[in-house]
C-alpha cells in the first residue's frame, strides 16, 4: 500500500481548526534570535520567507528587525493571523498560500528561508527540503526546526497518534544526527545547531531538564548555509 503524502494525513482543514481556536499570544520561538544573530546588522536588507508561518509571532518578530518579511502558509486562519498580528505591530509582511513544495518565488531570491515545526509533517521531507533551498541564494541561510527524538515529548505524541487524539495530524521527529545528514544530501553546511523546548504544561520544571541537550532538547534547529 502507499503511504499517502502528508497533506493528506495533515490535512489543511485541522490547521484551519487549530488556528482559529488557538489564541495564545506567545513570544517569537528561538529562530528569531538565531537568525538575527546569524546576519548582524544585514538584517535590515535582508528578505526573509517563514513557511508555515502560523499565527507570525517569529516572521513579524523579524520584520520588527527590519527584514522584509514575507510568510507563507495553506490555511486561511493562519494567514489571517499574521496580517492581524503584523497590524498590530505595524510592519509589513507579505503572505501567500502556496504548496511549499511548488512556492512561487524565482531561485536564489531569499536571503534566509526558516520553518518552526513544519517539515515534520511531510513524508517526503527531501521533496521540501530541497524547494526551500531552492529559493535560498548562495552563501544564504536555511534554518530547519523540528521536534528532537529523544524526549518524551516523541513517547507522548505516538501514543497520542496512535488513540487518534493528535491535534495535529501524522508527524514524526528528527535527530541531531538527521539535520546534519540532511546538510550532505543538499549540498548545505552546517553553521550551527540549537535547541530548546516549550512547555505549556504542569510538568514543565521536570520537562525544561531535558532542554539542555541538543541529544534530548524537545525541539532542534540547525542553521545551515547554502553552498
Amino acid at each position: 500500500m502507499t503511504t499517502p503524502p502528508a497533506s493528506d494525513r495533515s490535512p489543511i482543514a485541522l490547521w484551519d481548526a487549530f488556528w482559529s481556536r488557538d489564541a495564545a499570544a506567545l513570544p517569537p520561538t528561538p529562530v528569531v534570535a538565531e537568525i538575527v544573530k546569524a546576519l548582524g546588522p544585514r538584517i535590515a536588507e535582508a528578505r526573509v520567507l517563514e513557511i508555515g508561518a502560523g499565527t507570525g509571532r517569529d516572521i513579524v518578530a523579524l520584520a520588527r528587525a527590519g527584514a522584509a518579511a514575507f510568510a507563507n502558509d495553506r490555511s486561511s486562519a493562519a494567514l489571517s493571523r499574521i496580517r492581524e498580528r503584523a497590524a498590530a505591530e505595524a510592519v509589513s509582511v507579505e503572505v501567500s498560500d502556496a504548496d511549499l513544495r511548488a512556492l512561487p518565488y524565482p531561485d536564489g531570491f531569499f536571503d534566509v528561508v526558516y520553518s518552526v515545526g513544519v517539515v515534520e509533517h511531510f513524508t517526503d521531507v527531501d521533496s521540501v527540503l530541497r524547494e526551500q533551498s531552492r529559493l535560498v541564494r548562495p552563501g544564504g541561510l536555511l534554518v530547519v526546526d523540528v521536534p528532537q527524538t529523544f524526549n518524551p515529548w516523541t513517547v507522548y505524541k505516538h501514543a497520542c497518534m496512535l488513540f487518534g487524539r493528535w491535534a495535529y495530524g501524522w508527524e514524526t521527529e528528527y535527530s541531531l544526527f538527521d539535520l546534519r545528514r540532511f546538510a550532505k544530501r543538499h549540498g548545505l553546511r552546517v553553521r550551527s545547531v540549537y535547541w530548546w523546548g516549550e512547555h505549556l504544561t504542569r510538568f514543565k520544571p521536570i520537562l525544561d531538564l531535558f532542554d539542555h541537550s541538543p541529544l534530548t532538547a524537545m525541539c532542534i534547529g540547525a542553521v545551515y548555509e547554502k553552498r
